[in-house]
């Protein structure tokens, strides 16, 4: 199989003019390194908000960015919340582009009161997301005029199962933490056909399946200094994933198969996750506006993670959100619409050729109220993301995403009142 530096390269100056379509999370080519791309959707407000709000709580929605937000969730609460994504992608090598599409569900969580003063969730989302196409590689068969053509396809998710308890210490100051197993498998499949001038048709087939495990732990804090202004923060700890290899290469000779290499259950090296530190500000200058301001950062280089193209460098997040309501409470249904819009600027985890893979987003959303008196929303947002250049050998992708969260609140709290 043709090693991850060759495959990148071959993408910066190979002419894409195939459309994909998948029921991937993702179909971007970056998703080719490491564990794939950090996923784009997130449980409740969070996606129209710049991906931003460690220092946001309330009662009305789930906020998995900071565990500490649940101690805000209110006496005798419930909220479910789940989601779908669809991803719409352009990708533009310099000399072509090509069109891609990717959707799926995204997200389900739910989270109750247990107390007067604090509350769990249990959600699971992506991770990260692997979804890449690299067609019509030909290569020259070493020591002869004969070539060979590779086509390679790369899916699959990291998932993370994340049980979160937050509780409020005193009216101003909270806490939390959580617990995450992250769990999932990437798949790579390579396909490499001999030329038609060889006498006899020729396939080889090799399939890789890499299985990762591993527990992530986190906590979190917020503080309300005055009633207008709260503050956040948060950390989630280095982990190792342990890893597991099933690879198959199989041979086709004028179409009969036969096994060539079969290896089942192989340990191999472990992924390394970084220690990631978060902050947040949230600002309330008058009744109904919302403004968040973010930065987290992610210790890649303590992790001593490599890939064959790339370093793993320090990564950098940095995101303001914005939301208003007229009245929340108010019997008039339009002035309980809340309209949000948010920014974001990635420095990128990985450097290729001394070139950064940055990436910016610009995300707006609306709140629907999900009827006249209704608690619940459906959350709708849209989302435009740049990703990489076509400086090099890298690849400039323009994202559009769409998600659509659904936010029901005391569904089981409810009883029906007949007069």
């Amino acid at each position: 199989m043709m090693s991850r530096a060759c495959h990148i390269i071959v993408l910066g100056f190979l002419g894409f003019n195939v459309g994909a379509q998948t029921n991937n999370l993702t179909g971007s080519p970056y998703s080719l390194f490491g564990l794939g791309v950090s996923s784009s959707s997130n449980v409740g407000i969070n996606n129209s908000l710049g991906n931003g709000g460690y220092a946001i709580s309330g009662d009305s929605f789930i906020n998995n960015l900071n565990p500490a937000s649940y101690g805000k969730l209110g006496e005798r609460n419930f909220l479910f919340d789940f989601g779908f994504l669809a991803e719409v992608s352009e990708i533009d090598s310099g000399n072509a582009t090509e069109n891609r599409i990717a959707g799926n569900f995204s997200n389900i969580a739910i989270a109750s009161t247990i107390g007067p003063k604090s509350a769990f969730g249990l959600s699971i989302n992506p991770y990260s997301d692997v979804g890449y196409s690299v067609i019509g590689i030909d290569s020259n068969i070493e020591g002869s005029f004969d070539t060979f053509s590779s086509n390679i396809f790369g899916t699959g998710a990291l998932n993370d199962l994340r049980l979160s308890y937050g509780t409020s210490l005193t009216n101003t100051f909270r806490a939390g933490f959580y617990a995450s197993y992250l769990f999932g498998a990437i798949e790579e499949r390579e396909r490499i056909d001999a030329s038609q001038e060889i006498a006899n048709e020729s396939t080889l087939n090799i399939l890789e399946r890499n299985v990762y495990r591993g527990l992530q732990l986190g906590f979190g804090l917020q503080y309300d200094i005055f009633p207008k202004l709260t503050l956040g923060w948060s950390m989630d700890l280095a982990t190792s994933l342990s890893a597991r290899r099933d690879r198959t290469v199989q041979k086709a000779l004028d179409f009969i198969p036969s096994t060539v290499e079969e290896e089942n259950d192989e340990k191999i090296e472990s992924f390394e996750l970084p220690t990631s530190i978060n902050s947040g500000i949230l600002y309330k200058p008058y009744p109904g506006l919302d403004i968040s301001l973010d930065y987290s950062i992610r210790l890649w280089n303590e992790t001593g993670q490599r890939d064959n193209v790339g370093v793993f460098v320090d990564e950098h997040n940095y995101s303001v959100g914005i939301q208003y309501v007229a009245d929340p409470n108010s019997y008039r249904y339009a002035k309980r619409i809340k309209y949000r819009a948010g920014f974001n600027y990635n420095t990128g985890y990985l450097e290729i050729n001394q070139n950064p893979v940055e990436a910016y987003n610009i995300t707006a959303g609306i709140g629907i109220p999900l009827g006249l008196r209704s608690l619940s929303h459906l959350n709708v947002s849209y989302g435009f993301q740049n990703r990489g250049a076509t400086t090099g050998i890298l690849i400039e992708e323009n994202v559009h995403t769409v998600n659509i969260n659904f936010s029901l609140r005391d569904i089981w709290f409810v009883k029906r009142k007949i007069d």
